[in-house]
Parts: C-alpha cells; structure tokens; sequence
C-alpha cells in the first residue's frame, strides 16, 4: 500500500502554525524574562537594603552623622520598594511569570509538533488529517488561553520575525527571509 501525498495547502496550513506558535512562544518567552528580571530586582534591594543597614549601624554607632545620613537615604529607598513590592502583587507579576512560562512551554510544543507533521513523509493522509485536527484543537485552545495577556502589534510582529527566521521564510510584505531579530521597517516582520 502506497502513501498518498498529502495536498500541498494542508502542508503549507501545518506549517503556518508552526511558524504562528513558535512566534507566539518566543513573545512569552520575552515577557517572561522581563518580569523575571523586575523580580529580581525585587529581590534584591528588599534584602540588600536592610541588610546593609544593619551591616553599617553595627560597624557605627548610632551617634555617628554618616550613620544618620546613611539611615535617611535607607529609608527613601525602604519606601520606594514597598510600593515597588505593592505594584509587583497589584499587577500579578508572580502568577503572569507563571502563565508566561506555560505558554512559551506550550506553544514551542504546538510549533513542534506542527512542524513534524508538516514534514513527515510517511503519514497516509487521513492520519494526517487526524493529528492535525487534534493539533489544530490544542492550538485554538491556546490562543484563548493567550488572549487574556494582551499581544501588542509590536510583539506580532517582533514574533513573526522570529518564527521567519527560524523556519527561514520570507515575509509576505517585504519578501526577506530575516536573518537576525534587528528591527526593520516592514509593518509585517519589523517596526518592533
């Protein structure tokens, strides 16, 4: 029994996901390193901050002006990250670093899987259109997952750019196969 080809259109659909979920995947990749970071940052200064005054009042003493100046500019700093610490939990900056995670997991997964079945050779066409549909399932489910985090034009773009480079395709605007994440001025795969 002979494999039949699979039509053309299917294939280039299969691959167009591929290239939408690993674009996707890379912008909750770049958000995700971004909260990372202000949570560290976070961090830091909420143990750096007591802790050298603490390491300065106990190699002072309490009479000493440098200690005096050194407590006043602690406590400016002491306020600016509480309410630094009040904006991280008002905006949900653990549990949206969390759902980043997922998604970047997730959708580099969908691209995957996509990918592979846009190049196997040895599927009979209705297996074909079986695992596609149940890719095409998880993917919509996905999206909605990802569309209560607002995607910007700007990230669309800066995350076709990524999935053109990877899959190496030229954009269907600008006709370049993009071989960096350098912006350009394409409103397709660039202007990010």
């Amino acid at each position: 029994m002979s494999v039949c080809p699979i039509p053309h259109d299917k294939l280039r659909k299969c691959a167009d996901e591929a290239l939408k979920a690993h674009g996707t995947a890379y912008i909750f990749e770049k958000r995700a390193a971004t909260v990372r970071t202000k949570l560290m940052v976070l961090s830091f200064f909420g143990i750096a901050g007591p802790a050298s005054v603490g390491a300065i009042i106990s190699t002072y003493s309490l009479d000493n002006e440098t200690t005096k100046i050194v407590i006043g500019v602690a406590g400016a700093i002491a306020i600016a990250q509480l309410l630094f610490s009040i904006w991280a939990l008002i905006s949900k900056w653990d549990s949206n670093l969390a759902s980043y995670i997922e998604s970047k997991s997730s959708n580099y997964n969908l691209s995957s899987r996509f990918d592979n079945l846009a190049t196997d050779a040895t599927l009979a066409q209705h297996e074909f259109d079986t695992e596609f549909k149940i890719l095409e399932k998880e993917a919509e489910l996905r999206r909605a997952l990802d569309h209560q985090f607002d995607i910007t034009d700007k990230e669309k773009r800066m995350g076709m750019r990524y999935g053109l480079r990877q899959f190496r395709r030229p954009c269907a605007q600008c006709n370049i196969v993009p071989a960096d994440m350098k912006p350009t001025s394409c409103g397709v795969c660039g202007d990010f």
